[in-house]
């Protein structure tokens, strides 16, 4: 009977009147089984099985109900149809062994999909009944256990006391400081490209539907490169030098300090009722050297998580933080327009930091072994830096291991089991996935005290709010 029903949960009706379509559907349906199957590792995006050419994020799913005009469901389904792609070029490279022909079949199909769809009332009839649901990074039956009620009124403290001592490193000199960045261009060239970038937001929020700068490859590539920070980090082991995620020759994952790497990507979110574009920055080490003989929140491999969210004209607004496990969330607010709301959950690390000037880069310092953020700064005065290679995020998950296999290093959970922490074995009650892992983009759960995930659709909606200035008036 369990089979029965799974059958028919796997297998929806078709929502195309045509043939072709309906054949692409069910190809597409088929090949992700198979990928669940014989991979073990969490697919990049959400994968609906209604609809299996596209792929969604909290972001896109929580616009589902909203689309009320035919140029606004066009602008949404393209973009959930790019995440699809990138799902399917993913999920392709996984079956190593997959002949050519069939994989021309997926894409020409995803292709057919997404022009079957503008047109299909049945498809979006579902989508407007049974809107798409992200998961929750967060496991309830784990607080139902270990008396979250209790436990979150225990741990509160100690979550305060953690963060008043993060914030008293704030501004400390580094011991052994080594820069890394990308190319730094001169001044004028900065402001300049501060220009086409205001003038490319302006525009492609006006060809939006939906009020939505959705950006080519070419001007995503643009904004990354503008707003890449520079690191400092304090040296005081080869754990404290970034590198690049890849295998060794035991297909083990490592870090490859010889290529030292920053990953990024666009995102976005919304905030005060705006669109708003985010640009991603993630530094990989090999560890968190343990500071005592019991230290719970050491282990192989760390990351550092630095996202800078745009106001409309492209210029930097909110910066915010995580490490790759979820720990340890700043926010730091840029404009005299920004407030802090009061929440009972637990609140992020907060600050004010000054409004940057056009020309100015962001400065990021980590301190050493624990890697966490000692300054964070806008400013001109940048120092010469060792180069570093940029690589989207999305490489993560097809890394190549001996004898060519593409694969995740990422489990079913988009967890990187090998960075497992001791505190997974305390901190279980707050229904945290293996609390202290390192994990994949879009599943970071990232307060223990109440729910939030980093890629919330309107995350700063719950932490900030913005008061427009008021224009003075004449007399």
């Amino acid at each position: 009977m369990l089979s029965v029903l799974s059958g028919c949960v796997s297998t929806p009706p078709p929502f195309y009147g045509d043939l072709p379509s309906q054949q692409c559907e069910k190809q597409l349906q088929t090949f992700y089984q198979e990928v669940t199957n014989t991979h073990t590792s969490l697919l990049p995006f959400h994968y609906d099985v209604r609809f299996p050419h596209l792929a969604f994020d909290r972001f896109s799913a929580s616009l589902s109900t909203s689309l009320t005009t035919l140029e606004a469901k066009n602008q949404w389904l393209a973009y959930v149809h790019g995440l699809g792609e990138k799902q399917l070029r993913t999920a392709i490279a996984w079956q190593n062994d997959l002949p050519e022909a069939r994989r021309e079949s997926l894409q020409q199909c995803q292709e057919q999909l997404a022009q079957s769809s503008i047109e299909s009332s049945l498809l979006w009839a579902q989508v407007d009944e049974t809107p798409v649901v992200i998961p929750s990074a967060y496991q309830p039956w784990k607080r139902v256990l270990g008396l979250y009620p209790i436990a979150s009124l225990v741990v509160k403290g100690q979550i305060e006391k953690e963060q008043a001592h993060i914030q008293s490193e704030f501004k400390r000199p580094l011991e052994h400081p080594f820069h890394y960045g990308l190319p730094i261009p001169v001044e004028s060239a900065r402001d300049d490209a501060g220009l086409v970038i205001q003038e490319m937001m302006i525009e492609a929020r006006a060809e939006s539907a939906l009020n939505w700068p959705m950006l080519s490859e070419p001007e995503a590539e643009q904004l990354l490169k503008h707003y890449a920070p520079v690191f400092t980090v304090e040296t005081l082991s080869k754990a404290d030098l970034p590198g690049s995620l890849t295998f060794d020759d035991n297909a083990s994952p490592t870090i490859n300090t010889n290529t030292p790497t920053l990953y990024q990507d666009i995102s976005y979110t919304q905030f005060n009722g705006d669109t708003l574009i985010q640009l991603n920055y993630v530094l990989w080490f090999s560890a968190r050297p343990a500071e005592s003989t019991f230290d719970p929140y050491s282990g192989a491999f760390d990351a550092v998580n630095i996202r800078v969210t745009l106001d409309k004209k492209g210029t930097p607004l909110i910066v915010d933080s995580i490490h790759q496990c979820g720990c340890f969330h700043m926010v730091y607010a840029l404009s005299p327009t920004l407030s802090f709301l009061e929440s009972e959950n637990e609140k992020p690390i907060q600050q004010h930091l000054a409004k940057p000037q056009p020309s100015d880069r962001l400065h990021v310092s980590l301190s050493g072994g624990r890697h966490m953020i000692t300054d964070l700064h806008f400013t001109s005065n940048i120092p010469a830096a060792i180069g570093l290679n940029t690589q989207r995020l999305n490489t993560l998950l097809t890394l190549e291991a001996p004898k060519g296999v593409v694969r995740s290093p990422f489990n079913q959970h988009g967890v990187l089991a090998e960075s497992a922490r001791g505190e997974r074995w305390f901190l279980w009650p707050f229904g945290v996935r293996n609390p202290g892992a390192m994990r994949q983009q879009g599943q970071h759960a990232i307060a223990f005290i109440g729910e939030r995930h980093f890629d919330d659709a309107k995350i700063f909606d719950a932490l900030l709010t913005q008061n427009e200035p008021q224009e003075s008036s004449s007399e």
